[in-house]
């Protein structure tokens, strides 16, 4: 966050605003994701047995998987033995003190951005970490606990938007934010990212995932090849483009990933600081008001000015609305 303030503090076009406190959060969460999931993350810390390691994360070493051929029983509660293998699905992933206040600040800070979208704003940003497309309706990985960008889609649905389509530009497949729209119709999910036979969450994000029953042809994957650069990933990115503009949505919502930099230690493609100019002007173009929600991307040193370039092709279009 110093990163990118430092890159955007001396833009006059963009307003910088403390998140809004009077959104009720717990409710839109729950909107979207299972209330024994949002009960284990807020619990989680408190039940664990934490290690003497001076680490202050806990982490699930422990799975539910098919492959156990267990019964199917109710949920478990977070003080029980295996209950963050029930919730969580990979090794990455701890929670500590602060984790759960950190996702609700998350999240606040991206409903924040959509309000000014719904009251009429071309374009808003949501800096919020941690990140949040990993998450699925009831479980959570990949340093996400609570869906930004799906919390965002689903508020803006109950809201009177008619139709929202999600793009997800970071270089991991957006796994939670696919299954939770996935048999919808209302909601289209186009993301591009590495391929899964390379890339984390490796089980997801394969072209032939189209979505299901009234949500066929609601979900876009396009996974491309390792050390894809700026010509060939805006190709793509026009292609979802022009599948999310004749979707007709009345709002983008765009997980905005930058692990797609050249040298990220996140991802393997090698997108430079002018590609983001590009792209954002290229989704601003659409037409369509934007909300844009930080995911990930972990060249800290080089964040705030990809951020920057971004907006500032984006903002060709469009004035920033917060």
């Amino acid at each position: 966050m110093d990163s990118i303030h430092r890159a955007l503090a001396a833009d006059p076009n963009v307003e910088m605003t403390d998140p809004d406190m009077d959104i009720a959060v717990l409710e839109s969460i729950r909107g979207v994701h299972d209330t024994a999931l949002v009960d284990f993350l807020d619990q989680a810390w408190t039940a664990a047995e934490v290690p003497d390691d001076d680490v202050e994360l806990v982490f699930a070493d422990t799975f539910s998987h098919p492959g156990l051929h267990a019964p199917t029983v109710a949920a478990k509660k977070p003080q029980d033995a295996g209950a963050f293998g029930q919730y969580c699905f990979d090794t990455i992933t701890g929670i500590g003190p602060g984790t759960f206040d950190a996702a609700i600040g998350s999240v606040n800070t991206a409903l924040t951005a959509m309000r000014r979208v719904a009251d009429g704003a071309p374009l808003a940003m949501a800096l919020c970490r941690p990140p949040g497309h990993h998450v699925s309706a009831d479980a959570f990985g990949g340093g996400s606990y609570l869906n930004n960008a799906a919390i965002c889609a689903q508020a803006l649905r109950n809201g009177g938007a008619d139709k929202i389509a999600i793009l997800d530009v970071d270089f991991h497949h957006g796994n939670g934010t696919q299954s939770i729209f996935y048999d919808r119709a209302d909601v289209l999910y186009a993301s591009l990212h590495g391929h899964p036979d390379r890339s984390y969450p490796y089980f997801t994000g394969y072209a032939g995932e189209a979505g299901s029953g009234h949500g066929r042809g609601t979900t876009l994957n396009l996974p491309f090849a390792e050390a894809i650069e700026g010509p060939e990933y805006l190709a793509l990115l026009g292609g979802a483009l022009s599948t999310i503009s004749t979707f007709t949505p009345d709002v983008i919502v765009v997980s905005l990933g930058f692990d797609t930099f050249r040298g990220d230690p996140g991802g393997d493609a090698a997108l430079v600081r002018a590609d983001y100019h590009e792209m954002g002007r290229a989704i601003a173009d659409v037409g369509v008001p934007v909300l844009a929600i930080l995911e990930g991307g972990y060249s800290v040193s080089e964040l705030g000015d990809n951020v920057g370039a971004w907006l500032s092709g984006a903002m060709n279009a469009s004035t920033v609305g917060g």
